[in-house]
């Protein structure tokens, strides 16, 4: 009960800062608050069920100083102050995870991603703090509606996604999990 009233309180404050806040700054204090709000919820949960989980994890980059927690789902208001799963499954289950995030051009959300080279690690942290590597093995860009990105090509993959605003495409990172 607890994590469901936190959950709708976490949403109805999420809904309110997205009307009132536009600035980029302000937008990554947002997701701050989101990466806490995150923790917090997990403190409440005590067993494993069925109901829908708002996050899917986070993402961390050290290489281009990069940490934020993942919205589970997709839409234009919550990818406006956090990253979100835009397609596949949750973290550490075979497929293809493609993590969607804006590109603003100040070193915040996947501003940067387009620096990640061949062998650079992506980790990712479930909701029950279970860490898992992802090694890039590609770096390129692709037209604004391309989807052809989701197609799997590894057992287990990561595909990051965002706006070269520079010229319409989207960059893409693609990213295998290290096997252990």
């Amino acid at each position: 009960m607890q994590l469901i009233l936190s959950i709708i309180i976490g949403s109805i404050f999420c809904a309110v800062i997205i009307v009132n806040y536009n600035n980029d700054e302000d937008l990554e204090n947002i997701s701050e608050i989101i990466d806490k709000n995150a923790n917090i919820s997990q403190l409440y949960k005590k067993e494993k069920t069925n109901t829908y989980e708002p996050y899917l994890g986070k993402i961390v980059i050290d290489k281009i100083n990069l940490e934020y927690t993942i919205f589970n789902n997709y839409d234009e208001n919550l990818l406006k102050i956090a990253p979100c799963k835009f397609y596949g499954g949750k973290i550490g289950e075979e497929g293809n995870i493609c993590v969607a995030a804006h590109n603003y051009n100040d070193n915040r959300f996947f501003s940067r991603i387009a620096e990640l080279e061949t062998k650079d690690v992506i980790r990712l942290i479930d909701l029950d703090g279970n860490e898992f590597e992802y090694i890039v093995y590609d770096n390129f860009e692709i037209d604004e509606n391309d989807f052809s990105i989701l197609r799997q090509n590894k057992k287990y993959e990561l595909t990051l996604l965002t706006c070269n605003n520079s010229n319409k495409k989207r960059i893409i990172i693609k990213a295998y999990m290290k096997e252990y």
